[in-house]
């Protein structure tokens, strides 16, 4: 219902009670609790009208909007801070130990973490003889049985196949693997890249 409209129809209801009451002469209507609520609720409801009807001021939506923007540069600046801190933190960098071995996989560095999005992730990359389907098809069969979630896309683009599996484990600590291969069109290496999300970090307290 229209704000506008309720005062008007609840102080209607109320004046209407009134005058019944009044043309029976059973009792005080203005006593009446049935009546006092009626006339409360639309003396509310006035009241929010006429809030409703005060004038905003863009210097009050600017400042608000500044505030908000602030606070958000304020978290941004704190989660990248901790990401950083993450990247840098000395002690071993590996693999979850049950990825799968990657047949005929030559790597191209070491095994490496990097920022990638909002998430410090382990990064393994290198090259491999197999298809990307022949290198899909082999981390399902190595993970067969497995207490483990298995997603995987097969895409082909410009006659480009590539592969991208996901594997995660099913209990806490939660632990993801990713496999991205690809090979171009006309070409008899696959480019291989496998990682894995860190835990993601908390930000500092103020």
């Amino acid at each position: 219902m229209n704000s506008k409209l309720r005062p008007l129809l609840a102080l209607s209801v109320a004046g209407s009670f009134l005058l019944n009451q009044f043309a029976f002469a059973q009792e005080d209507a203005l006593k009446d609790p049935d009546l006092q609520e009626m006339l409360k609720e639309a003396n509310e409801l006035q009241k929010e009208s006429d809030s409703a009807k005060s004038p905003v001021k863009m210097s009050d939506l600017k400042k608000q909007a500044d505030e908000i923007q602030a606070q958000e540069k304020q978290e941004e600046e704190k989660e990248k801070a901790a990401l950083q801190k993450q990247l840098v933190a000395p002690g071993p960098v590996a693999l979850p130990d049950w990825t799968p071995a990657t047949p005929q996989f030559h790597a191209t560095g070491p095994v490496s973490k990097k920022i990638v999005d909002d998430e410090v992730r382990v990064i393994q990359t290198g090259t491999s003889s197999l298809s990307p389907k022949e290198l899909g098809d082999a981390w399902e069969a190595a993970v067969a049985g497995k207490e483990l979630n298995n997603s995987r896309n097969n895409i082909t683009m410009n006659g480009a196949p590539s592969v991208v599996l996901y594997l995660s484990t099913r209990t806490d600590p939660r632990q993801e693997v990713k496999m991205e291969a690809k090979r171009e069109a006309g070409d008899k290496t696959t480019e291989v890249n496998i990682s894995s999300p860190l835990p993601k970090p908390e930000a500092a307290s103020d």
